[in-house]
């Protein structure tokens, strides 16, 4: 049986968890790139090292590991320190994220699912046969991040921080658009994977 890889991306707070959770319980096996973003600042690692001469040791808890809301702060308040952050962490991703793909491909999985918000700017989109874009509008996606305990602001500097809906809906295969319920959303979900 041939795998079918598919890069599941879109704007932040948008469902993209939701959506890799749905095609988890359809028995895919889901790659998220945030988990590996943890990976890669892991105290000592090579990236660790690289943001504390980046941007210092104040982003450090007690104990060395970083503090991901301290640098967040500092990434999203200047688009000069975001590049800069994902210059240093995402070729360590996508080493990870690629290899990852190598081994689910050995297996008899018949969806692999990687779970990228920049699936683009990591340049992965060579690594994926498909591509399934989630897009919800601002409203929404501010909401679900408040929901999270960010600050208006904190979201606002987020979305800003992302390509456009325009720019998205370009680069995908599927687009699934969520702005509606639950069962809307997995319904969905399961016409683009018929569409794969």
């Amino acid at each position: 049986m041939k795998n079918i890889v598919i890069g599941l991306t879109g704007t932040i707070a948008s469902g993209k968890n939701t959506v890799a959770k749905i095609f988890r319980k359809k028995g895919a096996f889901v790659i998220d790139a945030d988990k590996v973003g943890h990976r890669v600042i892991m105290p000592q690692a090579k990236a660790w090292h690289e943001i504390i001469k980046a941007f210092g040791s104040k982003v450090l808890n007690r104990g060395g590991v970083v503090n991901r809301r301290k640098l967040a702060a500092k990434v999203f308040s200047t688009p000069d320190a975001l590049k800069k952050l994902n210059r240093i962490t995402h070729p360590e991703m996508r080493k990870i994220i690629t290899s990852e793909i190598k081994l689910a491909k050995l297996s008899k999985i018949k969806y692999v699912v990687v779970n990228a918000a920049l699936l683009e700017e990591m340049k992965l989109l060579s690594s994926v046969d498909r591509v399934i874009a989630v897009l919800s509008d601002k409203k929404n996606r501010i909401k679900r991040m408040l929901r999270t305990g960010l600050s208006r602001k904190e979201a606002l500097a987020r979305i800003k921080s992302q390509r456009s809906d325009k720019s998205y809906r370009k680069t995908a295969d599927v687009v699934i658009d969520n702005n509606r319920t639950m069962d809307d959303l997995k319904k969905k979900v399961i016409k683009a994977i018929s569409k794969l």
